[in-house]
């Protein structure tokens, strides 16, 4: 199109755009939304109460760690006094004031949910519980005891989380980002939730982030209607039994492992290799002390599954454990012989040490639970104490003649424990020469052999020991670490026929008051790291796992001044001296960093999905909103034709930062630099939209707006850096501020009329 003659007078023509902004009730100096000088109010106490919903999901989940539904309910109190707080910080303006209130009211909220379980040292200094909760996290087995320094830590976390998530909504005017930010918690809190409390917890979870969402929902921003809270509040009062519909089908859906079926590869059901720790990074401290009617061996577990040329722990599914009952007897089938008090000092973890071949144990305070299988005692909740007071019966050992005396074949259930690869010849050599006249004889004699060949060399540490590694200690190089030379007595036994695994725990202890062994009969024994064991177990039809501890009669010279622990029996070879430990027990390994590294796995992938859909989704709604007001005008005519391409020549100049939303088409050229093709563009959409050719707009003039916008667009695009244009497309502003929001509302309407009409015939 040739350019239009501009025969109408500038001033009139601003005269009469003017008139029309009057018209629609407003001054030429007004913005057509809310601007920085005159920001609409936005609904706090709203906000607030939306983020009430996930606040609560993320104390329901983080209370569900401890013991309790009180947990619940202190970490709900914390998060709504850190919604208030934020609520209340606000009103202040000066930085310095305000971060010192957010900081103090958090520190605030800590210390008030140690009022009901502390004195008043407590409470103004937690710091001394707050580190011992701390440092025994590591070792916590869900739930846990609610203890001072557990309820500051929740109060102090939950009293964060609540303002900042308020604090993003209302003070940023971000309600949906401070909405989400809460569930960060919950997934993070979702992996350290008891499983009985799984599901319940992530239901409760759901629910009151669905409800949190709902009323997000009614809340405009400033940017339109809104609703009365009265109304909110109705419209989620008849969405509750869907709500609970909903959960009712999840909960049973969970059941029957719809939602979550069972996986192809079970990580319980998998044997897993023992962790190992360098004794040397071991505190050398009194783990407990035991009183007993014999040495030893305290026994922690055991190793009973051979595969893949490695002991292994058992699959934890196949564990049988049971909480002890109330009369202590664990065992029925066996009779007392020995008994043992035994006192916690240093020990942590689950796990308490206890002696083989268990009948019954007694204890005051936390409940207790024993594993059937692998003969482990246990807390069936939360973690060891020190300061627990329990003790244990055990079987006697049979005597010597009445091993002999066994004949009869283990039971079938025992025979998982004699499955290992075929023997090595030098094993079956050594096998051929034992005596037949009983299990016992062939066992004592091909442990004794063994014993007299090998020679004890390295690290008792945990590690892989094919059959070729037997060969070798027989006909090889005849050395192995005591750990190797304990695995290849049981291989051994199992190669025998006879039920066999690794027991490990500790043996012996240091006398009462420093006295040097051995021990007076019935003393007190202090037991500490060095006094670590591994030990052969193996199981007789009468007598079930009895332990055999053996030592080689030979070692390798130890250098250094590492403390080990000795045995007068082993004498040093003439080889070159090594250092030489045997195994230890040592404090349990926590996974809680790798189950927060799994997480992260998970949820920060997520969450950058999610970032980039949230920073990505304006250019997609753009464009979107862009096509839809095209094909709408080109249903209307050539008015609307060319308004919409002014409306978007205008977003876009809002985008890359030229809002000027009050300025009529004439106006804006004195903003910018004078260009030919955008002063035709002006013209005519101020002749034909409030000028002279109002009345006569053909398709031709609607073609060419369309044809200016497009290239003054195109042209303001190149003229900025590519790094301007990627932030220009990702822009909120022109959705917030919009040139010509009117038209979309008329799009609107006309939608609704439409819609009015088809529902009118129909009807």
């Amino acid at each position: 199109m040739s350019k239009i003659e501009q025969s109408t007078d500038l001033k009139e023509l601003e005269e009469h755009a003017l008139a029309h902004l009057e018209e629609e009730g407003l001054r030429e100096d007004d913005e057509l939304l809310p601007v920085e000088l005159h920001e609409v109010p936005i609904p706090v106490m709203r906000i607030a109460l939306v983020v009430l919903f996930p606040v609560l999901a993320s104390a329901v989940m983080v209370g569900g760690i401890f013991r309790g539904i009180s947990p619940r309910l202190w970490g709900s109190l914390a998060g709504i006094l850190g919604i208030a707080l934020a609520v209340y910080v606000r009103r202040f303006r000066n930085a310095i004031t305000m971060n010192l209130l957010i900081v103090a009211g958090v520190l605030i909220i800590g210390s008030i949910l140690t009022i009901p379980a502390g004195n008043f040292e407590d409470v103004i200094n937690p710091g001394p519980h707050v580190r011992y909760a701390i440092a025994s996290g590591d070792n916590l087995r869900p739930p846990v005891p609610f203890s001072i320094g557990w309820r500051a830590i929740v109060g102090w976390l939950m009293g964060g989380m609540g303002f900042a998530a308020a604090w993003v909504a209302i003070q940023f005017r971000k309600p949906a980002l401070g909405l989400m930010l809460p569930m960060v918690v919950v997934a993070i809190g979702a992996i350290s939730v008891s499983n009985d409390a799984k599901l319940l917890s992530g239901l409760m979870a759901l629910v009151l982030f669905a409800i949190g969402l709902g009323l997000l929902s009614g809340i405009e921003m400033g940017e339109g209607e809104q609703r009365s809270l009265a109304y909110e509040l109705r419209r989620a009062a008849r969405a509750l039994p869907m709500i609970a519909g909903i959960t009712a089908i999840l909960f049973f859906m969970a059941q029957a492992n719809f939602l979550f079926p069972k996986p192809r590869i079970d990580p319980t059901q998998e044997a897993q290799r023992p962790k190992q720790v360098p004794i040397t990074k071991v505190p050398d401290v009194v783990l407990f002390t035991v009183k007993a009617t014999i040495t030893g061996p305290w026994r922690m577990g055991g190793l009973d599954v051979y595969e893949d040329n490695a002991w292994k722990l058992p699959p934890f599914k196949d564990n049988r454990i049971a909480e002890v009952p109330k009369d202590g007897k664990v065992d029925t089938e066996l009779n007392p012989g020995h008994k043992a008090i035994f006192n916690v000092k240093g020990l942590k973890g689950a796990v308490l040490p206890g002696l083989p071949n268990l009948v019954g144990l007694v204890a005051d305070g936390p409940k207790l639970a024993y594993d059937s299988r692998t003969g482990n005692i246990r807390l069936a909740e939360g973690q060891v104490e020190r300061g627990l007071d329990y003790g244990v019966t055990a079987a006697r050992i049979p005597s010597i003649e009445e091993l002999r005396n066994v004949t009869a074949a283990p039971p079938r259930d025992m025979q998982k424990f004699t499955e290992i690869p075929a023997p090595p010849p030098a094993v079956q050599q050594l096998i051929s020469r034992a005596p037949h006249t009983s299990l016992w004889d062939k066992l004592d004699f091909v442990r004794t052999e063994f014993l007299k060949i090998v020679v004890a060399q390295g690290l008792g540490a945990p590690k892989d020991v094919p059959p070729s590694k037997v060969q070798d200690m027989l006909s090889g190089s005849k050395t192995g670490t005591p750990f190797e030379i304990v695995a290849a007595q049981a291989m051994l036994a199992r190669w025998l026929g006879i039920p066999a695994r690794i027991g490990y725990g500790f043996d012996g202890g240091d006398c009462e008051g420093g006295a040097k062994p051995p021990c007076p009969a019935d003393s007190l024994r202090e037991i500490r790291p060095r006094h670590g064991a591994s030990f052969l177990e193996v199981y007789f039809t009468g007598y079930k796992w009895l332990p055999i501890i053996g030592t080689p009669l030979q070692a390798r010279s130890s250098v250094g001044n590492q403390f080990t622990q000795q045995n007068e029996d082993v004498n040093a070879s003439d080889d070159i001296a090594v250092k030489i430990y045997i195994p230890f027990q040592v404090d349990p390994q926590t996974f809680l960093f790798e189950q927060i590294r799994a997480v992260l796995a998970v949820v920060v992938p997520i969450l950058l999905l999610i970032a980039l859909l949230y920073y990505s989704w304006p250019a997609v709604r753009k464009a979107l909103l862009r096509a839809r007001r095209r094909s709408w005008a080109q249903e209307h005519g050539p008015r609307e034709r060319i308004a919409v391409a002014y409306a978007d020549w205008r977003d876009l100049a809002t985008d890359f930062g030229y809002r000027h939303s009050s300025d009529t088409p004439l106006m804006f050229l004195d903003r910018v630099v004078e260009d030919e093709e955008h002063s035709e563009f002006a013209w005519l959409v101020t002749r034909t939209l409030w000028g002279d050719l109002q009345d006569s707009i053909r398709p031709e003039d609607a073609t060419a707006a369309e044809e200016l916008a497009q290239s003054l667009r195109k042209r303001m695009s190149q003229a900025h850096a590519g790094t301007l244009r990627v932030v220009a497309a990702l822009s909120r502003l022109s959705i917030r501020y919009a040139y010509a929001p009117s038209i979309t509302t008329a799009m609107r309407d006309m939608k609704q009329t439409r819609k009015g009409r088809d529902n009118a015939k129909a009807a």
